[in-house]
């Protein structure tokens, strides 16, 4: 399927997955600072309180029962391996906190891997599906990553803190959405995501500086394997008397 085949599904698919990541962080800075304090079930709704963007979005192109979003179990699931045990390799330093503590940063960053995947990897990647693999995934990753310069800024970050953010996040929105691209499913990103946030907010101290360049470039190595072979894949010609799919 060649990715010129696919219509966009608005006019602008480019300006629309803009204003989807700015309305999304509009409505999220609203409610944090709106919202009254009422413990960890706060961020907790402040993020799930966000997700009425991308769900204006779905309903409005009425894609309820698309892949993405209706599908539980992903395509290819022993792809997202590589990038779990890449993750997951910084519980070896162990995690901090009671059991309070760990379960309400549990259900917080589910929030976040659900909130941020549905609009990132579910409705800005489906409005720039049109996009080559490659052109898709580094957009969705830069846009992803620039994403987080808002955040630092309304919330007071250091501007190295920020820089580290708009790093990390863009190497990992990059992964995540060369992984949908085989996937199809955003669930099971969106507990990826929230395994990588709960182990990171938890983890005693920082990661010395070659560990988390190493876990970077790993990532975005994955990233581009992925990539690659859904290009291959592209190019690939159908069988004779197939029809071409449908996205």
């Amino acid at each position: 399927m060649k990715p010129s085949s696919i219509a966009p599904p608005v006019r602008f698919p480019f300006s629309a997955s803009v204003a989807v990541s700015t309305g999304w962080h509009l409505v999220l800075f609203v409610v944090a600072f709106t919202l009254p304090s009422i413990g960890f079930a706060g961020p907790v709704l402040v993020n799930l309180a966000a997700c009425v963007v991308p769900l204006v979005v779905v309903a409005r192109l009425r894609w309820w029962r698309a892949p993405w979003l209706a599908t539980l179990w992903p395509r290819r699931p022993w792809l997202l391996a590589p990038a779990c045990l890449v993750i997951c390799l910084e519980f070896t330093r162990g995690v901090e906190g009671s059991a309070g503590t760990l379960a309400a940063g549990t259900l917080l960053m589910l929030s976040v891997g659900i909130s941020e995947e549905l609009y990132a990897r579910g409705v800005m990647q489906e409005l720039l599906r049109a996009l080559s693999p490659w052109s898709l995934t580094l957009w969705i990753g830069l846009l992803f990553g620039l994403g987080h310069v808002l955040s630092g800024v309304v919330f007071g970050r250091s501007p190295d803190y920020i820089a580290f953010q708009v790093m990390h996040a863009t190497v990992f929105g990059f992964l995540l959405a060369a992984l949908r691209l085989h996937t199809v499913s955003i669930w099971p990103l969106a507990l990826l995501h929230a395994l990588s946030n709960w182990i990171n907010s938890n983890s005693p101290g920082e990661l010395p500086v070659w560990w988390e360049a190493a876990r970077l470039l790993a990532l975005t190595g994955y990233g581009a394997v992925l990539v690659q072979m859904n290009t291959w894949e592209r190019a690939l010609p159908l069988p004779a008397g197939r029809p071409e799919p449908q996205p």
